[in-house]
């Protein structure tokens, strides 16, 4: 029986500049050292992990707008830090562009430039101290909007204010848990030591202790920056409204949500509305410091938060609003999610990718058409 279906290929894009694809060609395969042993007739071989993987993709422009369609893909190659290319065949890649070769012929083939890429995979820089401007700038900014609400604080703890202290130092010594170095040990102990006879001596521990838990809990930092917010809000919420149980709390949050903020700038999320989900509770918890601040008349703190929302918005964006969007896929039958990630990935370790898209849908019973990433 003739097989007279038409694959249905991915539209091409890099760095969301589209264009027309022609031809791939794609180097994929595994590192790693071969041994060959004297006076033996059976070689060894040792895996060292999969190879990066690497793209050559042939293309095109056209159009009118050839010229100002070639100047932004040209600006794209050149712009620094990985990006996404969207393969006909396999999705959203995250890769780095080696080269770019763009040819134009101004005769016979007006309107169009012929495109030819090399791309190596290549994740984002995951070190601080490379992550590129917009996240120095993030932290340096919500370190401001700090400063700027220490400066103001009043602090005259009474035994009850004491008592939200130590609410507070304990919710964030459990997130910590477990402390996996002398530092880490170290925040704990300061958060329990029990002695606040000044502000600093109760902020400076909270805030040595938020930048431990993205140290040392990279992977769910934002989640127990999360909680340790709600616990602060819980905390209030059970305490006398005092200036310094105001104060103590104006900066715990701010300490966390600058935290929560510069680890999602470092996230690789899965799809853009996890970021758009955190981006939302970066900027709730913004809003609700900025009313407290304009009801104190603090225009500097006002500005600060205003800046480092705005910083957090750009960082955030920035890395995550070119991942692969969602569409809707026939699966021809009612399936597990296992079997619909093979279907759709060939892959059938993204079952939980299925299951998250469509969370009406039993995972041993998923639907004709079900929901998930384009990639």
């Amino acid at each position: 029986m003739a097989d007279c279906i038409i694959p249905v290929y991915l539209a091409a894009s890099w760095k969301g500049v589209p264009f027309f694809c022609d031809s791939t060609s794609d180097e994929f395969g595994r590192r790693g050292d071969l041994y060959e042993y004297p006076l033996s007739e059976q070689p060894g071989y040792k895996d060292l992990g999969r190879k990066a993987r690497r793209f050559k993709v042939e293309g095109y422009l056209i159009g009118s707008d050839q010229v100002g369609q070639t100047q932004a893909m040209k600006a794209a190659a050149e712009s620094a830090e990985p990006g996404m290319l969207m393969h006909p065949m396999y999705g959203g890649q995250m890769v780095a562009c080696v080269s770019l070769t763009a040819a134009a012929d101004y005769r016979k083939e007006k309107k169009r430039t012929k495109l030819s890429f090399e791309f190596v995979e290549a994740n984002q820089p995951a070190s601080p101290l490379s992550i590129g401007a917009a996240i120095s700038t993030l932290f340096n900014l919500g370190s401001s909007v700090i400063a700027h609400a220490s400066a103001v604080a009043s602090w005259l703890p009474s035994v009850a204010d004491i008592g939200f202290i130590i609410n507070v130092s304990s919710a964030l010594a459990r997130q910590i848990v477990p402390a996996t170095d002398e530092d880490s040990f170290d925040a704990i102990d300061m958060l329990r030591r029990g002695t606040f006879p000044d502000f600093p001596a109760a902020a400076d521990p909270i805030n040595f202790a938020s930048a431990t838990i993205t140290r040392i809990h990279p992977d769910d930092a934002t989640a127990r920056l999360r909680a340790f917010n709600a616990d602060v809000v819980a905390a209030i919420s059970s305490a006398n409204y005092t200036p310094a149980v105001q104060a103590l709390a104006q900066t715990a949050r701010l300490i966390a949500i600058r935290d929560f903020a510069t680890a999602a700038a470092l996230t690789q999320y899965e799809t853009v509305k996890a970021a758009l989900d955190d981006l939302d509770f970066i900027m709730a918890v913004h809003d609700e410091e900025e009313s407290i601040a304009l009801s104190g008349c603090d225009d500097a703190l006002v500005s600060a938060i205003r800046s480092a929302r705005a910083a957090a918005v750009s960082a955030i964006l920035t890395r995550n609003i070119r991942l692969p969007g969602i569409a809707s896929f026939p699966v021809d039958g009612v399936w597990p999610s296992v079997v619909c990630a093979h279907k759709l990935y060939a892959d059938g370790t993204r079952y939980g990718q299925i299951e998250r898209y469509n969370p009406a849908m039993s995972p041993f019973w998923m639907g004709r058409d079900v929901v998930a990433p384009a990639a």
